[in-house]
């Protein structure tokens, strides 16, 4: 979803609870989620709905699902959800930002006391409220918020896109296990990117039609998205549609464009399309080298699995 925050707040500590078997058998684990399972991890099932990964809860108590979401910092409830999420609001006076700008909405805070996700329970877990946005993909997804970054680091998860699930623990391995997860999956024939944390987003390096840039990794986005100021700067040519996208702090009309090559680190996507919109100039702006974002759909695509203990994004070719 891309949103930023203009300003830190504190919260009080998280505690993890988990065990180590994933959903009482219900899942079949590859050599990964073994190899996880048996060193702290707990893991949960995520639904694949449309382009967007699903991880059911319980907060308080109450069902309901988030959007696993690496391009917003914090986890977020919506403010439609509160009530049935049993959650009481503090209102703040921080407006909210996101993809294409600031908004006028304003961020709320709120604390689930317990929230279970498969076989892990986490207490204490701090949350930021906004309103829902009025896009159409996304009110689809029936969804009450946003599962963020700030999370999946802070347990050192593994998200594992091409099983549909994630890993928490309760404080972050060592550096061992991190390097028997590149093991396991260079061995399967992945490609290892390097994640570059910044300003409260994750990046990877890459090229767009030849031309060095940075890309935002953001499962919360249905596509891969380009700036209109980069997409004229790599001499892509664009052809408009009538579509106009609605997210966090504003709005932009949708162009579309073809690529002969999508590099990112040293994976290749070869002959494939992005939109093109005008993305916020604060991430986004001409001289910050990021020329828009990797979306859920080539995730999904090349079979991505995220280590936020080393930060690594894990890349695979589809399964032919």
């Amino acid at each position: 979803m891309r949103l930023t925050r203009g300003t830190a707040t504190v919260f009080v500590p998280i505690i993890l609870l988990l065990t180590a078997r994933v959903g009482r058998g219900a899942v079949t684990l590859d050599a990964l989620g073994l190899y996880l399972t048996k060193n702290g991890y707990g893991g949960a099932q995520l639904v694949h709905l449309g382009n967007f990964y699903h991880l059911p809860i319980q907060s308080n108590g109450k069902p309901g699902n988030l959007i696993v979401d690496t391009g917003s910092p914090t986890t977020l409830i919506f403010r439609s959800s509160l009530k049935r999420l049993n959650l009481i609001e503090s209102k703040t006076t921080d407006h909210v930002s996101g993809a294409y700008g600031r908004g006028r909405d304003v961020y709320g805070l709120t604390t689930i006391k317990a929230l279970t996700a498969g076989n892990c329970t986490l207490t204490n877990v701090p949350v930021s409220v906004a309103s829902e946005i009025s896009s159409t993909h996304l009110k689809r997804t029936h969804s009450n918020g946003l599962l963020g970054l700030r999370e999946l680091i802070e347990f050192g998860a593994v998200l594992d896109l091409r099983n549909h699930l994630v890993y928490l623990r309760p404080s972050r391995p060592g550096n061992s296990v991190a390097s028997e997860i590149k093991s396991i999956l260079l061995r399967q024939g992945y490609i290892a990117v390097p994640l570059l944390l910044k300003d409260n987003h994750v990046y990877v390096a890459g090229g767009l039609n030849g031309v060095p840039c940075h890309f935002m990794v953001d499962t919360g986005s249905d596509v891969t998205s380009v700036h209109t100021n980069f997409a004229a700067r790599a001499k892509l040519k664009v052809a408009a549609t009538p579509l106009v996208d609605v997210g966090f702090g504003g709005s932009s009309p949708v162009g579309i464009t073809t690529f002969p090559f999508l590099r990112i680190g040293n994976y290749e996507i070869r002959n494939g399309s992005a939109s093109v919109e005008y993305l916020n100039p604060q991430v986004f702006g001409a001289n910050s080298g990021i020329a828009g974002c990797i979306g859920a759909e080539y995730l999904a695509i090349n079979r991505a699995i995220f280590d936020f203990v080393s930060g690594t994004l894990y890349l695979c070719p589809p399964a032919h």
